[in-house]
């Protein structure tokens, strides 16, 4: 402890708290997010969690958090409210379009939350593999944002709903 007390009276106080705040750090903190949207600056920080990234060939990036059994994917897709779109409204058509690739879909809820985003989930089965969707559309002025959250399932809990609202807040604009 005699040398901690040492340095702690030969060294100033900023320098002391910038060394002790250094230690806190992430070793890495640029490369704990990925950049999904660079005009845009929309990033995802999966570090320290139990998501991961996985290589999509869709127009979406794709994560996988299988302590949970949950999978998590983000589209961007082009118009915003610039151009007319609602959130409502892109909700509709992409639950449309849901329903025709799946062989028994079933929209379980929706509704518009406080931040103006519409958030709707879903039932469908795909290869004859019965899925949990949540899914949160987000227009901005020139494009719109999916999220999406799913897993193996025919019911839905509350579980859906505390990982949607997780991997949600997994996004960050500003880094």
């Amino acid at each position: 402890m005699s040398l901690l007390n040492t340095i702690i009276e030969k060294a100033s106080l900023p320098k002391v708290a910038f060394v002790v705040c250094a230690l806190c750090l992430p070793l890495k903190p640029a490369y704990a997010c990925t950049l999904l949207n660079g005009p845009l600056d929309i990033s995802i920080c999966v570090a320290g969690t139990s998501w991961e990234l996985r290589e999509d060939k869709a127009d979406s990036t794709l994560f996988y958090n299988t302590e949970e059994g949950f999978a998590g994917s983000l589209r961007f897709f082009d118009g915003g409210t610039d151009d007319g779109v609602e959130s409502e409204r892109a909700a509709r058509l992409m639950a449309q379009s849901d329903s025709k690739e799946s062989q028994d879909f079933a929209l379980l809820k929706s509704g518009k939350v406080s931040s103006g985003n519409y958030v709707y989930a879903a039932r469908g089965s795909v290869n004859g593999r019965s899925n949990i969707y949540v899914n949160t559309i987000s227009v901005g002025p020139t494009k719109t944002l999916r999220i999406t959250t799913w897993r193996i399932g025919d019911t839905m809990s509350d579980k859906d709903r505390e990982i949607h609202i997780a991997f949600g807040n997994l996004l960050k604009t500003g880094l």
